[in-house]
């Protein structure tokens, strides 16, 4: 079984023996995804033989039990993986090649649950628009978020994170100085103008009892960010 620790949020997928039958039945799930796979499995005849659930946001590298799918197959243990559909796999058409020619050199098929991709020259095709489509939607809403980001900061509101120190945000999500601990920003910029290390500064920080926006005591680090 392959698995995961990033949260489950549909792009699961499975090893599958495509020689082995197995016993038609219907599956229900809470997951409609989920389900469909099974379904979709069991109505050929095919055998599950483990699962991996992954983030498609994840980076590729850090996918470690798809890392350990790709790895597997060249055990030759199973024939095919199944994905809900095509982008759960891969984002963009350069990662998806390069990984379907691994698993196709152990002769292992990448199949989708949900598009009807079939195995002469057209499917091809229609495999080639369905992954440019997926890189295109994916690389659009990064774009649509970093205009998203932008905007907020030309208006001044918090995108999230951790909170700058002197400031703090209001109910519309604009930030505010904070007139508590503001004053100390200077402070701090006062005192590296006059010699001071950031180390001192630091502990010239928690003499006084001064905290970070996590509520913890000040280091280098937090006061050279």
């Amino acid at each position: 079984t392959y698995d995961v620790d990033c949260s489950f949020d549909g792009g699961f997928g499975g090893g599958i023996d495509l020689s082995n039958p197995q016993k038609p039945m219907v599956i229900k799930s809470k997951n409609s995804k989920y389900a469909k796979l099974l379904n979709f499995a069991l109505e050929r005849h095919f055998h599950l033989l483990g699962n991996f659930e992954t983030v498609i946001d994840c980076k590729y590298d850090n996918r470690a039990e798809f890392q350990r799918m790709i790895s597997d197959s060249d055990k030759h243990t199973f024939e095919g993986v199944l994905v809900y559909q095509l982008d759960r796999f891969a984002r963009n058409r350069y990662d998806s090649a390069i990984y379907k020619a691994k698993l196709k050199k152990n002769g292992v098929r990448v199949l989708s649950a949900k598009e009807n991709i079939t195995d002469d020259a057209s499917g091809i095709l229609v495999e080639g628009v369905l992954e440019s489509m997926a890189e295109y939607y994916s690389a659009e809403l990064a774009e649509k978020v970093i205009r998203g980001q932008t905007e907020n900061a030309l208006k001044c509101k918090s995108n999230g994170g951790t909170l700058p120190f002197g400031y703090y945000v209001d109910e519309e999500q604009h930030f505010q100085i904070n007139l508590d601990t503001a004053p100390f920003v200077c402070v701090a910029f006062q005192m590296y103008d006059e010699g001071f290390t950031m180390k001192e500064i630091a502990a010239d920080f928690k003499r006084r009892g001064v905290k970070n926006t996590r509520g913890t005591d000040f280091t280098i680090n937090t006061i050279s960010n």
